[in-house]
């Protein structure tokens, strides 16, 4: 019997992390930029036309901004913005043009997604991990979790109880259960090719080879997957000592956090391993006698799930033997499973907390 977990925000919810809902303001609170005067001034008038869009008329008092939504609806002002610099009577570099205005928003929204990692890793340093280790205790050797989830919580469990883990990457002759972080992950950082002995806190998750470079000596191509390589803090320490060192841009080599970005369209191919992070992914599905999603909703931000879990599961000669949902957010989400998996399906409607692993993973109630 093959499993595939899908583990979204609500499972991670249980333990304090904040929803997309809530990040926002904790990410402005986070950066330099609530000094940023212009980008105030945006940012007020952003939610006011966002507000209206939503029937809320002119009134953005109150009106809370979701941080994928913000990033979305940002990308289409920058849009406009660059189309206006053809109105300019000047080129784009000249002072305060149309252009220039939408690489500002372009910057803004950079150190926005650099705080992303900031926050959801102070957030996990305070969470207990009682809750996520009864669903830890669940999980078999062969069993899958694909998780949009940055945080490490779920790998910080399955070690604390003695798990063998895996990212389905460069690490998968660990064995264990497969952990496949399908946005990147906290204590993830790309780095520029160099010797290993330089880092001997971090693993070495992904590294291309180019094939005519190793056995033609072709000049190798600056194409982000052979520039770059993956690596994995080995601990929290590490981890947080990148982070740390992040917050207050001091580093003594060059790297970026290792996280796909926000908004509906999530520039994955930028991300090195993420091809086969996802590739394994969907040979799971395609093999899973059994699916469990727990709090992840499919929501519009996740579009690109949506579509390509649709598609491999379409393809297979016969629909998994049994879909559970936990936790549905809405009345609406169990049509989208059943759309998205095909054939009947379980909806256990309780947050994670109050789930008794044992029982909706055991043999019984099948």
């Amino acid at each position: 019997m093959k499993r595939v977990f899908i583990l979204g925000a609500g499972f991670s919810k249980q333990v304090g992390l904040p929803l997309a809902t809530e990040l926002t303001s904790l990410i402005l609170e986070g950066t330099e930029l609530k000094e940023v005067e212009d980008m105030q001034d945006w940012l007020a008038d952003f939610k006011q036309r966002l507000a209206a869009l939503e029937g809320k008329g002119g009134d953005a008092s109150g009106f809370g901004i979701n941080i994928e939504e913000l990033f979305d609806f940002a990308r289409y002002d920058i849009e406009l913005w660059r189309m206006r610099q053809q109105l300019e009577p000047v080129d784009r570099g000249a002072g305060i043009t149309a252009w220039r205005t939408a690489e500002d928003i372009s910057t803004w929204l950079r150190y926005m997604e650099k705080e992303l990692v900031h926050v959801i890793w102070d957030a996990q340093k305070k969470a207990g991990l009682e809750p996520i280790k009864r669903f830890t205790a669940e999980l078999l050797p062969d069993d899958a979790v694909l998780t949009f989830n940055y945080d490490t919580l779920l790998e910080c469990a399955l070690s604390a109880q003695g798990k063998p883990w895996n990212h389905g990457l460069n690490d998968s002759s660990n064995g264990g259960v497969t952990v496949l972080k399908m946005h990147g992950s906290v204590d993830w950082i790309l780095l520029e090719r160099r010797p290993e002995k330089e880092l001997e806190k971090f693993v070495k998750l992904f590294s291309k080879v180019d094939t005519n470079v190793a056995e033609h000596g072709a000049q190798p191509r600056k194409e982000v997957e052979y520039a770059w390589e993956l690596w994995r803090a080995k601990d929290t320490r590490a981890c947080n000592a990148v982070i740390e060192m992040d917050k207050k841009g001091l580093s003594n080599f060059r790297y970026f956090l290792a996280c796909a970005g926000l908004g509906r369209y999530k520039p994955l191919h930028e991300l090195p391993g993420s091809g086969l992070t996802w590739i394994t992914a969907f040979k799971a599905l395609k093999e899973a006698d059994e699916i469990y999603v727990i709090g992840f909703s499919m929501s519009p931000y996740d579009i690109m799930a949506r579509f390509h879990f649709t598609s491999v599961v379409r393809a297979r000669k016969k629909p998994p033997t049994r879909v559970v949902v936990v936790n549905p957010s809405d009345s609406g989400l169990g049509g989208i499973m059943s759309i998205v998996f095909g054939g009947p399906l379980k909806l256990v409607e309780a947050p994670a907390e109050d789930v008794d692993w044992e029982d909706v993973l055991g043999q019984r109630n099948r």
